[in-house]
C-alpha cells in the first residue's frame, strides 16, 4: 500500500510540475517572451570529409614496349610467335638473315655500348639518389625525441620509389644487352640466320605482318585505368591524389593513385570544342580480374581532411566576411560564436577553429527569428528521456524541491 501511494504522489508531483511549467511558457505575460526556444541542437562532432570527382575509365596496358627491325644489314625471315602470346625476358621472337656480317656486328656493339653508357648513368643517378636519402633526418631510435617533418618521410618514400625504378631499367637494359651479345657471338660463329629475343615481359598485342616498324608491340601484364578530364577538373587533380576503383566485373574496391596528368590535351584544340586531358591511375594491388578493355568506375579523391571538427551547413551563418555559429554556452544563453570553417562536403562543413569538442550548437538558427547574442534559451522537452522506473527512485522531498525550482525559476 506504501508503494502505491509513493508512486501515485510521484506521478501527481511530475504531472504538475510539467503542467506548471508549460502553463508559464504559453502565457502572455510569460518571463519566456524573452528567451527563446531551441527544438534541435546537436554536440559539434568530429568526423572525415572526402570530396570526390567520379570519372569513367577504361583499363589498359601500363606500357607498350615496340621491337623494331633495321633491314640495312639483314633481311626478315619469320615471327617466332604470334598475337596474343605471353612472353617473357628471354623469349625468341623473330628470325633475320644477315646480308652482311661485318656491318651488322658494329652496328650491334655500337648499340649494345650505347646500352652500356646508359647503365652507367643511371647508375651514378642510383648513388646520388642514395647519397640525398643518407641527409634525410634520422629516425632510428636514438632519435625519439626529435619530431621527424612528415614531409621528409614523403621525401623518403619517393627517393626510395625512383632508385626501385631505376634497377628495373638496369636490369631491363643489361637483357637487351644480353640479347645483343648472343647476336654477335652467333655472327663470330659464322651464323647467318640470327633470332631476336624479347627483354620484356608481356602479351604480343601486334604483328606487322608486312614488316614496318614498329615490328612488334609487346603490352605490360601490369594494367592502369585510363581515363579524360575536363577543362575544369585538370585543374583540380594532381599525381599521387588516391583514387578507388569499382567495376561490374570485380566487385571488391581497388585502390590506386594518380601517376599522370597530362597538360595537353588529347586532341589538336579547336575553338569549337571542349578539351579533353587524358589522366591515367595505377593500381595498388596488381593482383586483380580486371583486363585491358575492361570498363571501370573511378572517385578521385581531390581533397580530404581526417578527424576534423563537423557541423551541418545548415547551422552557418554569416554576417559580412565573418561566419559564425550559434553556441549553447554553461551559461545557459545563445552566443553568437565566430569560427573558421574549411571544407564543405554533401551538407558537411569543416570548423578549423571556434569551437570546443562536446559544445552543444543551433542546427536550425535560421527558423528561430527571435535569435540574439547573449539571449537566454530553453530545450524542448524530450520525452524518451523520462524513465519512470528513474522517477520511482526519487524521494518526494527531491520532487518537491525540483518543482518549487522549476516554478520559482519562471516568476
Amino acid at each position: 500500500m506504501k508503494k502505491k501511494t509513493i508512486l501515485v504522489s510521484t506521478l501527481t508531483l511530475a504531472t504538475l510540475f510539467i503542467g506548471t511549467n508549460t502553463y508559464l511558457i504559453e502565457k502572455a505575460s510569460s518571463k519566456i517572451d524573452r528567451e527563446v526556444r531551441i527544438a534541435e541542437w546537436a554536440p559539434v562532432h568530429k568526423g572525415d570529409l572526402v570530396r570526390e570527382l567520379p570519372k569513367a575509365g577504361v583499363v589498359a596496358p601500363e606500357e607498350e614496349n615496340y621491337i623494331y627491325f633495321n633491314d640495312q644489314f639483314g633481311s626478315f625471315k619469320k615471327f617466332l610467335v604470334k598475337e596474343g602470346d605471353q612472353v617473357k625476358s628471354g623469349t625468341p621472337l623473330y628470325e633475320y638473315e644477315v646480308t652482311d656480317q661485318t656491318q651488322q656486328k658494329n652496328a650491334l656493339e655500337s648499340e649494345a655500348d650505347q646500352l652500356e653508357s646508359e647503365i652507367d648513368n643511371i647508375e651514378d643517378n642510383i648513388s646520388a639518389l642514395k647519397r640525398l636519402e643518407l641527409s634525410l633526418p634520422s629516425k632510428s631510435t636514438d632519435d625519439k625525441d626529435i619530431p621527424i617533418d612528415a614531409s621528409s618521410l614523403e621525401s623518403e618514400y619517393e627517393i626510395k620509389k625512383e632508385i626501385i625504378a631505376k634497377e628495373l631499367e638496369i636490369d631491363r637494359l643489361e637483357s637487351q644487352i644480353n640479347n645483343l651479345d648472343r647476336q654477335i657471338s652467333d655472327i663470330e660463329s659464322y651464323e647467318t640466320t640470327l633470332t631476336v629475343q624479347s627483354s620484356v615481359e608481356g602479351t604480343i598485342q601486334d604483328l606487322s605482318h608486312s614488316i614496318d616498324n614498329p615490328l612488334i608491340t609487346i603490352a605490360s601484364q601490369s594494367t592502369i585505368v585510363k581515363s579524360d578530364l575536363t577543362e575544369e577538373e585538370v585543374v583540380t587533380v594532381e599525381e599521387d591524389m588516391n583514387v578507388t576503383v569499382q567495376s561490374d566485373i570485380e566487385k571488391k574496391l581497388q585502390k590506386g593513385s594518380v601517376t599522370k596528368v597530362a597538360t595537353l590535351p588529347k586532341n589538336d584544340p579547336h575553338i569549337q570544342t571542349d578539351s579533353m586531358y587524358p589522366v591515367e591511375v595505377k593500381f595498388q594491388d596488381k593482383d586483380n580480374k580486371l583486363l585491358p578493355g575492361h570498363h571501370v568506375y573511378l572517385s578521385i579523391i581531390t581533397e580530404e581532411v581526417k578527424g576534423a571538427w563537423l557541423v551541418p551547413v545548415t547551422s552557418i551563418e554569416k554576417d559580412g566576411n565573418a561566419t559564425y555559429i550559434w553556441v549553447l554556452n554553461e551559461k545557459g544563453t545563445v552566443e553568437k560564436r565566430n569560427v573558421t570553417t574549411g571544407l564543405k562536403v554533401n551538407g558537411q562543413q569543416q570548423i578549423k577553429s571556434g569551437v570546443k569538442a562536446g559544445e552543444y550548437y543551433v542546427v536550425y538558427p535560421d527558423q528561430i527569428p527571435a535569435l540574439k547574442n547573449n539571449t537566454p534559451f530553453i530545450t524542448a522537452l524530450d520525452w524518451d528521456k523520462i524513465k519512470l522506473r528513474e522517477l520511482k527512485k526519487l524521494d518526494r522531498q527531491t520532487v518537491l524541491e525540483n518543482l518549487l525550482l522549476g516554478i520559482l525559476e519562471r516568476k
